[in-house]
């Protein structure tokens, strides 16, 4: 019990759980996983960011690679993929790259809709510029993934052909890559990632042993030919500087800019939860469970009322 103002006992209200909003979105991917059994998994759900999520990736270390960030967070929000529901983490190292993407865009957008603002530098004045879309205007490809590695013909650049097989990139070697480079390894991302999808030169194996035996005109096919296969979702805009008048193409690192949105300044998920635990009494997993900019709204109203309510007195 306690005491009102007006000296009347009233009782505490009781402390409640605040109605569930989180809606999972379904997402057709663009290139599907193939199952052991061969089957084609081509559908997911994924439920917008909470104030959980929030916290883990306010805590990751700065040093860690991107792409296991995307998978840590795909791993909290992808509530199902095809029959598995929830999906282990090594099925999501297993998507193709552009899936990944395509599944932190749909978080992005089911947390905090379908527009983007960005602000983007002049490739020539280095002046910053707005430059706003929709999720819409993201250009996607689809690419269904192969049950089996697929055989090309390579030009060797001296008349003749090299057969090799391939297979598009996946998370697990985006994860790889990004783990190489910041151990170290001077070589160039694109190459290592290209070393990762040859699956065998001629009768021989494929991966950095391959690579050594291809020449030059070979690898840049390979190039073109694990592009070719892969679904993809791209961002590359083309510009007009308002500064300095030059156009330019900008390629928007999409994933790297999402994960960036969806990191808050420390604490303010704490001053959210102790806002509107005051209020409502609800628990603190309840409300962190709210995703987030409901969590934020609510917190803005109760705020607002305390200023209020502090104006007059």
């Amino acid at each position: 019990m306690r005491e009102t103002r007006t000296g009347v006992t009233a009782a505490r209200p009781a402390a409640v759980t605040p109605p569930a909003h989180h809606t999972h979105r379904p997402v057709t991917l663009l290139a599907g996983l193939v199952t052991d059994d061969g089957d084609l998994v081509t559908t997911a759900w994924v439920r917008p960011l909470d104030g959980e999520d929030e916290e883990w990736l306010t805590a990751q270390p700065t040093a860690l690679a991107g792409a296991e960030v995307v998978t840590g967070l795909l791993t909290r929000t992808v509530v199902r993929l095809g029959p598995w529901a929830p999906p282990p983490p090594e099925m999501l190292l297993d998507l193709a790259i552009a899936d990944r993407d395509l599944l932190l865009l749909s978080v992005r957008t089911s947390t905090y809709g379908h527009r983007f603002d960005v602000v983007l530098s002049c490739s020539s004045c280095a002046q910053p510029m707005d430059v706003s879309f929709a999720a819409a205007d993201i250009p996607t490809h689809a690419r269904r993934t192969p049950p089996t590695p697929l055989v090309h013909e390579l030009p060797d650049g001296r008349g003749g052909a090299i057969r090799v097989t391939l297979r598009p990139p996946r998370g697990r070697d985006q994860e790889a890559v990004a783990l190489a480079r910041t151990a170290g390894d001077p070589t160039e991302p694109v190459e290592l990632l290209l070393q990762r999808c040859l699956v065998g030169v001629g009768d021989g194996p494929g991966g950095a042993e391959g690579w050594g035996r291809l020449p030059a005109r070979s690898r840049d096919a390979l190039a073109a030919a694990v592009d070719e296969a892969s679904a993809k979702v791209e961002l590359a805009m083309d510009l007009t500087c308002p500064e300095c008048g030059v156009d330019f193409e900008a390629d928007l690192d999409l994933a790297g800019y999402v994960l960036d949105e969806f990191v808050v300044p420390a604490g303010t998920v704490l001053r959210e939860v102790h806002l509107l635990a005051s209020a409502y009494h609800w628990s603190e997993h309840a409300i962190m469970s709210l995703p987030s900019p409901r969590r934020r709204a609510l917190a803005a109203l109760v705020a607002q009322d305390l200023r209020r309510a502090q104006e007059h007195g």
